[in-house]
């Protein structure tokens, strides 16, 4: 039985390189500085990373409870997932949806075998995109950092611990 599952995509960007700074203005603290470009079509943010060793891009999205990755960029055939409870944050995006694991590697920060829900598939989100979205990087990961700024003056997200 297939089980559609409400999501929130809310902002997004796409990531050219991920270097580690020391010297974030405004703050002391150690951080992530990753460039990023606006999607045209949205302004949305869209970022590249690695999914279990495989070139990926995700959209970031700051209302989303749970990251999100297509079946595809994971690996496996969505009859495998397991069934996925509704989130209790989220309505917009719908599709077949269960909870997988893979390994997301944005730059030098590496999340092994993440508990993501997995989806069918991204068709349309990146028909609308006119661009390749393998998933959404969601609040899940997010929350994992102190301080998550995005500077659009400089086309950077800044990530601090």
């Amino acid at each position: 039985m297939k089980h559609r599952i409400p999501v929130f995509v809310l902002t997004c960007l796409t990531l050219a390189a991920v270097s580690r700074t020391q010297n974030v203005p405004g703050s002391s603290a150690p951080g992530f500085t990753i460039p990023f470009e606006l999607n045209r079509q949205f302004g949305s943010i869209l970022i590249q990373v690695q999914v279990n060793g495989r070139p990926a891009r995700l959209l970031v999205d700051t209302g989303s409870s749970h990251t999100i990755l297509s079946a595809d960029i994971v690996g496996v055939k969505p009859v495998l997932l397991a069934r996925a409870s509704v989130p209790v944050k989220g309505s917009g995006l719908i599709g077949l949806a269960g909870w997988g694991a893979a390994t997301i590697e944005l730059g030098t920060i590496k999340w092994a075998n993440r508990r993501v829900l997995v989806m069918e598939e991204f068709r349309e989100i990146s028909k609308s995109m006119k661009q390749r979205v393998d998933g959404i990087l969601g609040e899940d990961l997010l929350n994992e950092f102190a301080s998550v700024v995005l500077d659009y003056k400089n086309h950077r997200l800044v990530l601090e611990r």
